[in-house]
């Protein structure tokens, strides 16, 4: 309690020190002249980099007379940085202390070798570093009328866009943001396909630091990678968007709209669409439910939460969503958006499993036929309030409701090698899941009077309850099983951080943090039987578990930014307990204690001539969660049957990321090289027993020949290596952008089959190439290839060594004739082979349309298009653990025709 006491009154010296005076606002001038003629430099930029927080820094345009004026700076070392086409760089550091510092006069060189490369290239200014963000001038790519911000930025060297997602220079972009501010949360391919291209003026790729560090100022190296699309000028205030609606052959249809509607700061989006040809959300977070039609445990383990993602098979699905921001006041900015989700969904699928078994393999095959409805709500708040210079609250909500409702009914069965039948199951499952999830963060931060102090409060919260309902019926033995199962959980915590400069460069934080999480699961299962209409309680399949998990984490950071190269070290002290209480079938008390120190370090260092070095080692920690602790059997999958391990330690991770980047954007060149280790100890890993003999367990449940039983165990050994290589260019002789991208991994997952350790290696090799067109509005085209594979080899058994691949290759085609006639085409060719022959597959899927335009400024279009002309396409996917590979086929859309409408809104003020 001393010690305590003894930081509350440091704490609150420092505050009286310095809490009682505010900055006054504090401002950069100058005029900018050629150092030849000294004519004035019309329209170059100024811009001021603050050295520890580059996105505090401010920029300007030169005016007709040379001169630049920036202002709302604060007391800190910024980086001046001046440039102008056909003029060499003009950078100096300086200490901006006073209310108006008056640089003069700077007479800026003219650099012909630039000015001349601008004349016969016309392309130099296309992609320029500005910090440490990547810019890219819209104006320098060409894309149809129509298109679509993704369309553009697929354009661009290093950007790669396709179904995944987006990446830049070979890293994933997690958010992307409209003029700086959220835009439909952190869904980037939504986002981009919801921004028309020719709004667009440029697009920004950066490092987002995260709110705590943007606050303070200190980089705790959590970073997004963001891109932040910039509107022009005069397309920031007015109307736009599109509508359409088509129908075709057997009942098919699909109708949406996209509406925006932007009043300088304030900004309206209206999403809505409803389709039965598969297009199943706007966004990858929109449909959140269990998919198969409920969730079973053991086989699908995965599955005992709601899961987040498209669902395979075919989907009708209807759709609406709403984004919102605004600058409320000169204090207040709010962002916000709200999503529905409805989605009917039919999937037949076919599945081959092998499980290796130490000197030899056992097969499982499965038919099943799933239908499921699931319906969504999510709403997403985040409001800034600055109450003075100096004080500031930042709220983040989040609050989601889910209820899926889903039947199946399933043949499967176990053999062995020779074929002989080991055991089967026909059963029909049907499930009624509920959940919502509501999570708040509020962070308040005061900046003392001397740069770089500051003192931050964090506190989150999150409440997280759901509901499954689900009935077995095992149509072999006329048998029924009902499941009941109810889940709650809270979390509360807490962090305090203090920040303090050392000396112009360096800045010192001390931390504390923690975080309590409370959670409960009843489970309660009842039987009846063909003979009776009585149902029984089952004791041995049902649970009533609690845990509670709290951490303590003090910890200390030194940074150290000089001129954009930065140094960062860290250590925490990390001391949690996990309580586990069951009360039911027998109460059982378990308390375990865990003490670690975490260290972390980051670097970034600047090579010269657009290169950068970064470098980030990490230790982290990981509880178990409470499915993992509670230890019921679930036979909800009479084949394959699940139950926790209340004995479960949290694992430990080492994790190291190297990232170097170095670009030519005199020539349009990006070039990334990204490496990563992770190594894992009493990692979470899978253990399993497979059943030798039909059996019933003490507690009455029944075990068949061949089925396997799962549980949570900890296993030491898990390693995963991957390095990445993407290189983007121009080719301004034939106006392509070339994108190439080059993987390998190494991933090594240990398990337990039979209380043998098996350790699963999959070496991996993935290529990609792809050709963007930058010819002309008209002539729109994309060519890509890709070819992955990969190589399993188990440790127990050599003899289930296996390896498969896929190669693709497509393209699109859009080409605009004259009197409105439109032509597209979209040709992928997918070849797979599996480890399993009968899964070996090749397929063309081939979509092509003819359109006419019409109406003012050709606003209007009238669509016929095919889908799977060739009547091909199918699904398959495949996955690797330490027991076993899997391979399944299922049910796709075919061909159909369809005629579309869609007139595209443009009204600008």
């Amino acid at each position: 309690m001393k010690k305590v006491a003894f930081w509350v009154v440091v704490l609150m010296y420092f505050s009286h020190l310095s809490a009682v005076a505010q900055d006054q606002p504090l401002s950069v001038s100058g005029v900018l002249l050629d150092a030849t003629d000294k004519s004035p430099l019309v329209g170059a930029t100024v811009l001021m980099v603050n050295v520890k927080d580059s996105l505090r820094s401010k920029y300007a345009i030169a005016d007709v007379e040379g001169r630049f004026h920036i202002k709302n700076l604060e007391q800190a070392f910024y980086k001046l940085q001046i440039s102008n086409v056909g003029y060499k760089p003009y950078t100096k550091l300086l200490r901006v202390t006073l209310a108006d510092t008056k640089l003069g006069t700077i007479a800026i060189t003219p650099d012909v070798k630039a000015l001349n490369e601008v004349i016969v290239q016309g392309a130099v200014v296309a992609v320029e570093q500005i910090g440490d963000t990547t810019q890219y001038n819209a104006m320098a790519y060409k894309t149809n009328p129509d298109a679509s911000a993704k369309d553009l930025v697929s354009k661009m060297p290093g950007i790669v866009v396709d179904s995944d997602g987006v990446t830049a220079n070979g890293e994933t972009v997690e958010q992307v943001l409209l003029d700086g501010k959220r835009f439909f949360g952190q869904d980037p391919l939504l986002s981009l396909n919801t921004i028309p291209a020719d709004i667009v003026d440029k697009v920004q790729v950066y490092d987002e630091e995260s709110d705590q560090a943007r606050l303070t100022g200190f980089d705790d190296g959590n970073t997004t990678k963001t891109m932040n699309v910039v509107t022009k000028e005069d397309r920031r205030n007015g109307q736009f968007g599109k509508l359409y609606a088509g129908i075709g052959e057997d009942g098919l249809y699909k109708s949406g709209a996209t509406l925006n509607s932007f009043s300088k700061d304030q900004r309206i989006t209206f999403l809505g669409m409803s389709n039965n040809i598969n297009q199943q959300n706007f966004g990858s977070e929109d449909l959140i439910g269990v998919s198969g039609g409920g969730g079973r445990g053991g086989r699908r383990g995965s599955n005992q939460s709601f899961m987040t993602g498209t669902q395979d098979g075919i989907t009708k699905t209807h759709s609406t969503g709403l984004n919102f921001t605004d600058d409320l006041s000169e204090k207040t900015t709010f962002e916000g958006s709200y999503f529905f989700n409805q989605s009917l969904n039919n999937n037949d699928q076919l599945l081959n499993r092998e499980t290796f078994l130490g000197n030899s393999s056992q097969f499982y095959t499965e038919d099943q036929q799933a239908a499921s409805e699931n319906i969504n709500h999510r709403v997403n708040i985040r409001a800034n309030h600055q109450f003075d210079e100096n004080n500031s609250l930042l709220i983040r909500s989040a609050f989601s409701y889910q209820n899926n409702e889903g039947e199946e009914v399933t043949l499967g069965q176990t053999k062995e090698e020779n074929g002989a039948l080991l055991s089967q199951t026909y059963n029909n499952y049907q499930s009624v899941n509920s959940a919502y999830n509501f999570t708040n963060s509020f962070i308040y931060q005061h900046k003392f009077k001397k740069i770089g102090r500051t003192i931050s409060f964090d506190v989150n919260t999150r409440i997280n309850p759901t509901s499954k309902e689900s009935v077995l019926s095992d149509l072999e033995l006329d048998t029924l099983t009902e499941y009941s199962t109810e889940e709650k959980h809270y979390t509360v915590g807490s962090r305090v951080t203090y920040t303090e400069p050392i000396g112009t460069t360096a800045q010192l934080a001390i931390g504390y943090e923690i975080n309590h999480t409370s959670r409960k699961s009843d489970k309660e299962t009842y039987t009846l039987s063909s003979t009776s209409e009585v149902k029984t309680f089952s004791e041995s399949l049902s649970n009533s578990f609690e845990s509670s998990y709290t951490k303590n984490l003090p910890s200390i950071r030194y940074s150290n930014n000089k001129y954009g190269n930065i140094f960062d070290v860290s250590v925490a002290y990390q001391f949690a307990t996990l309580n586990n209480d069951q009360l039911l079938p027998t109460e059982e008390q378990t308390s375990r204690n865990f003490s670690n120190v975490l260290p972390s370090l980051l670097a970034r260092f600047d090579i010269g001539n657009g290169g950068n070095f970064f470098v980030r080692y990490a230790t982290s920690t990981t509880e178990p969660s409470v499915s993992q602790l509670q230890n019921v059997i679930d036979n909800s999958d009479p084949l394959f049957l699940s139950l926790g391990n209340s004995n479960l330690d949290q694992s430990y991770s080492h994790s190291l990321q190297m990232r170097l980047q170095k670009n030519n954007f005199d020539k349009n060149i990006t070039f990334a090289n990204m490496t990563s280790v992770t190594n894992t100890s009493d990692y979470i890993g899978t253990g399993t027993t497979v059943i030798t003999a039909d059996s019933v367990t003490a507690g009455g449940v029944t075990l068949a020949n061949g089925a396997q039983v799962s549980s949570p165990v900890n296993l030491d050994g898990y390693w995963a290596l991957r390095n990445n290589t993407a290189f983007g260019v121009l080719l301004s002789p034939i106006k392509n952008n070339l994108n190439i991208s080059a993987g390998l991994s190494y991933v090594r997952v240990p398990g337990v089959i039979n209380d043998v350790v098996n350790m699963a290696n999959t070496y991996a090799v993935d290529l990609k190439l792809g050709l963007a067109s930058n010819i002309s509005e008209n002539v729109d085209y994309n060519i890509y290839y890709q070819v992955a594979g990969s190589r399993v080899l188990n440790s127990i058994e050599s003899e289930s060594n296996t390896q498969y691949y896929t190669q693709t290759f497509g393209s699109t085609l859009n080409l605009i004739f004259p009197k409105g006639f439109v032509f597209r085409n979209e040709t992928l060719f997918n070849k797979y082979k599996g480890a399993n022959e009968s899964f070996d597959t090749d397929y063309t899927l081939w979509n092509m349309s003819v359109a006419k335009k019409f109406l003012k400024d050709d606003r209007g279009e009238l669509e016929l298009s095919v889908f799977d002309l060739l009547g091909e396409n199918q699904s398959f996917d495949q996955q690797v653990t330490a027991q076993y590979i899997e391979e399944s086929q299922t049910q796709v859309l075919q061909r159909y025709f369809m005629l579309t409408f869609t007139y595209q809104l443009r009204i600008f003020n």
